[in-house]
Order: structure tokens, then C-alpha cells, then sequence
């Protein structure tokens, strides 16, 4: 985020105009769902957050279910619900925390009860094991919200690793925007699935030819129940001074403090989705820190002492 054209929510939350535009798009949604349930695009979690502050304090957050296409997404949608859906959970209210697992499970139970969605199911164990997803021959809406959102799977030739950064950008080279696209989780090697707005998969069906240098295509695949991505991580360790975020930044992305320390003045660095701006905030564990152009890091564990007075550093890179 730049430092210029800079607003402030109520809550304390500075803004830039364009989440300004964001936010105001939001309460038109939420006027539009009367009767029909109306979405949103995909939006970051920073994103998310900002609608549902907004909606806090005009005191409609009930109103919104965000959905990526399976239980935990990262990148989601904000479906606004009409009140005939809201008037079968009278006597209930949903958790008043965004990103948690039972905020997810009251909406996709009160839209089971319903009967627009299927009851949800609880995730399986893992295995060492599981099948990929089935492939079907066309987009298939079979409840409310694969209505808004579908999974594709794409498939790579077999001869040549694809990475993450691989299926991104041959779907970004389409000439689409990232709004269209949720989550993109690696299934291996050769395969990964992407959630996308399901008026979108006709074309990206047709139109995904490459990625990287191997021949793909993509298909319309239907989720085992209770499904977990398989998200691939890089493991990150080293020592920190404190936990100050230019130190913790300095580590992760193998640069001098003084780099560090610039690019999260510039607004590079997001810590749990949020642009810091100041180089002294404290990193904990559990926090996820992303840094434009290196990537994105959950921290594990900070602050156990080494011999020389330093601090022991874990994190995960996502791939």
C-alpha cells in the first residue's frame, strides 16, 4: 500500500481509496441481496477483513459468508445472503471472529439446513495416499455455492515439475484478472487444482494450453469429501537479535537489515495480511509474514535463546 490518498475506518484501520471503492462495493452488494444471494470476486484476506469491519459497523457481518471453494481457503469470496437464508438461524449467531474454523462451519451448516448445500463433512485423516480429485467432463452445479465457485484440475504432461508460480502464471498469461482466481494448491509434481468464479472455467478450460515449458490443460473436477489441500512448505531457520519484524524479514528473505527495514517502509511487508510500516512491531509465533517479491512465511517458533544470546528462528515458506 503507498502512503498517499490514505483514509481511516472508524475501527482505526487506515485505507487506501482503492479499499475505499472496495468497502463501498461491499454495501451495494449487501443492499442487492434481497430475494438472491449476491458474491463478490475473490479477495485477499486483507480484503476480507476490511468488508467484514465495514459490515460490523453497519451492523449487518451476519449478512456475509466468505467462501473460497473448501473449508480453510485462504482467498475467498463474500457471499452476501438474503434474510430468507438468515431466518433459519434466528436462534443462533456466528462466531464474531473472521477467520475461524466455526464461523465457516455455522454458515455451511445453516446452509445445509436450508437445503441449498449438502451437510458439511468433517475433514479425514491424513494419508499418505490420496486419490486426486475426479475429473468431469463439464462444470457441474450441484448446490448454492458451487454456483459461485469451482475447482478445476489442472495436469501437466508428466515430464516436467510444475511449482505454484508455474500454474499461476500460465493462468494469469490468459489476460484474466486475479480477482477470478481463489486458492491454487500443488496436488504434486504434475497436477494442482485451482478455484476459480465458475462463470470463468468455460474459458480457462479452453484457453490453458501451457505452463512453464509443459503442455497442460485443465478440467472440471469434483472434491472428495472433506478435502485438505496438500500445501507444500520450504523450511526457513535461523537466529534473530529480538523479534522485530526487520530482523525477522532480514532472516527470512537472506538480506541486510538495512533492506529489510526499507522495504517494509515501502509498504512490501504484510504481517497476518496487513501492511506494516514500522520496523520495531514484535513477530510471534503463528504469524504469517508476506513479503512482495519473496514470498509468503508462517513463523513457527521465535524467541528460544541460543548460547550467544540470539534467538532461535523456524518458519515455513509456502511453495
Amino acid at each position: 500500500m503507498t502512503k498517499q490518498n490514505l483514509s481511516t475506518l472508524p475501527g482505526g484501520i487506515r485505507i487506501s481509496e482503492e479499499e475505499r471503492l472496495l468497502i463501498a462495493r461491499g454495501a451495494e452488494l449487501s443492499a442487492r441481496a434481497d430475494h438472491t444471494a449476491v458474491a463478490s470476486s475473490f479477495l485477499s484476506p486483507r480484503q476480507q477483513r476490511l468488508l467484514f469491519e465495514s459490515a460490523i459497523m453497519e451492523k449487518r457481518a451476519d449478512q456475509i459468508f466468505f467462501w473460497g471453494g473448501y473449508a480453510g481457503a485462504t482467498r475467498r469470496m463474500a457471499i452476501y445472503l438474503p434474510t430468507w437464508i438468515l431466518s433459519f438461524a434466528s436462534d443462533r449467531e456466528p462466531a464474531a471472529q473472521l477467520f475461524t474454523k466455526e464461523r465457516e462451519a455455522h454458515y455451511l451448516q445453516l446452509l445445509s439446513e436450508t437445503g441449498v448445500c449438502p451437510p458439511p463433512s468433517e475433514a479425514p485423516a491424513a494419508t499418505a495416499n490420496v486419490p486426486l480429485p475426479e475429473k468431469l467432463e463439464e462444470t457441474q452445479e450441484n448446490d448454492f455455492l458451487s454456483g459461485f465457485v469451482h475447482p478445476l484440475l489442472l495436469e501437466g504432461s508428466g515430464f516436467r515439475a510444475l511449482s505454484h508460480r508455474d500454474w499461476l502464471g500460465s493462468l494469469m498469461s490468459l489476460g484474466i484478472k486475479r480477482e477470478i482466481l481463489g486458492d491454487i494448491t500443488v496436488w504434486d509434481d504434475f497436477h494442482a487444482i485451482a478455484f476459480c468464479q465458475t462463470k470463468s472455467t468455460p474459458y480457462l478450460i479452453s484457453e490453458l494450453k501451457k505452463a512453464g515449458r509443459d503442455a497442460v490443460r485443465a478440467a472440471p473436477c469434483l472434491l472428495p469429501e472433506g478435502f485438505v489441500p496438500q500445501q507444500q512448505y520450504i523450511p526457513v531457520t535461523g537466529t534473530v537479535a529480538s523479534p522485530r519484524a526487520d530482523g525477522v524479514v532480514r532472516t527470512l528473505c537472506n538480506v541486510s537489515r538495512e533492506d529489510a527495514a526499507a522495504m517494509i517502509q515501502r509498504g512490501l511487508v504484510e504481517l497476518n495480511y496487513d501492511p506494516i510500516e514500522k520496523t520495531d512491531i514484535s513477530v510471534a509465533a503463528g504469524d504469517i509474514i508476506s513479503v512482495r517479491g519473496y514470498g509468503k512465511f508462517k513463523i513457527d517458533e521465535i524467541g528460544r535463546p541460543t548460547q550467544r544470546g540470539r534467538m532461535h528462528l523456524a518458519a515455513r515458506k509456502y511453495q
